[in-house]
C-alpha cells in the first residue's frame, strides 16, 4: 500500500545527534574558553555524547555530569550551561544525510509528511527551523504541547488527525524500539524501524520493515507503487 502519509520522528531520526554534538562541542569550547581547561573538541564531544545518553538522560542531570566531569580552570554556575544548551544546542541540529532529498521527493509524490517528537517545544521547534524542513512538513506534533507522549497511541491520533489519514495508510519512521516503532504499530501505523541507534529489545519479534537511512523511504514506496509479481 503506497502511504498517503509518511509521519517521522525528530531526533536520531531527521537528526544525526552525534554530529550535531561535534558541532555544539566546538561552540561550546569557543564560549567557555576562559572557564576550561585546553581540551579537544573530540574529547569534548566525546565527553557530551557520553553524559548526554542520545537525549534520554534528563537536562539538570547532564548539565551536572559536564561539571563534574569536565575539567575546569573555573567552574560556571549551572545556570549558564542550561542557558548555553537551549541557546546553541538546537541551532547545532545537523540533517541525517540525504534528509531534504528524501523529503522533497516524498513530498513532490503527493505525500503528506509529518513529524511527532517528545520534548519541550522550546527545544525542539528551533531543532526543526534549523533544519530548514518546514515546506515539506503538513504537521508537527511536539509532546509538550499536546501533553502527551509517545509510545502513547494518543500522540499518534492527533498527528493522524492533522494530515486527514487513516492510521492504515500510513508509514511511521522512527529509530526507538519502543517508543516509535511500537508506539506507532500500536496506533495502527505501519512502524519503520530506522536500525544503528538503539538496539532491539529482545522480548519484542523484530519489526518487518527496517532501513538504515532516509533515502532508503524513497525505494520503499517505488515497491510499493510497483510491486514486483
Amino acid at each position: 500500500m503506497v502511504p498517503h502519509a509518511i509521519l517521522l520522528d525528530l531526533d536520531e531520526t531527521l537528526i544525526d545527534r552525534t554530529r550535531s554534538i561535534v558541532r555544539y562541542a566546538e561552540r561550546f569550547q569557543r564560549d567557555f574558553a576562559d572557564a576550561l581547561s585546553p581540551l579537544t573538541v573530540p574529547t569534548l564531544a566525546a565527553t557530551i555524547l557520553t553524559a548526554d545518553e542520545r537525549g534520554y538522560r534528563p537536562r539538570e542531570t547532564l548539565y551536572t555530569a559536564l561539571l563534574q566531569q569536565l575539567t575546569w580552570q573555573q567552574q560556571p554556575e549551572i545556570g549558564r550551561l542550561r542557558t548555553h544548551w537551549e541557546t546553541w544546542f538546537p541551532a547545532s541540529s545537523v540533517a541525517r544525510v540525504g534528509l531534504h532529498e528524501t523529503l522533497a521527493t516524498l513530498h513532490a509524490q503527493g505525500i503528506r509528511l509529518g513529524v511527532i517528537t517528545n520534548g519541550a517545544v522550546g527545544r525542539q521547534q528551533p531543532k526543526i527551523e534549523t533544519l530548514q524542513i518546514h515546506p515539506y512538513l503538513a504537521t508537527v506534533v511536539i509532546s509538550e504541547a499536546v501533553q502527551v507522549q509517545k509510545p502513547d497511541p494518543r500522540i499518534f491520533a492527533l498527528a493522524l488527525a492533522e494530515v486527514g489519514c487513516a492510521a492504515s495508510q500510513t508509514w511511521f519512521v522512527g529509530d526507538h524500539p519502543v517508543n516509535d516503532v511500537l508506539g506507532a504499530a500500536a496506533a495502527g501505523c505501519r512502524a519503520i524501524w530506522l536500525r544503528g541507534i538503539h538496539p532491539w529489545p529482545p522480548a519484542h519479534p523484530v519489526p518487518a520493515w527496517q532501513i538504515e537511512s532516509l533515502p532508503e523511504l524513497v525505494a520503499l514506496v517505488q515497491q510499493e507503487r510497483h510491486p514486483t509479481t
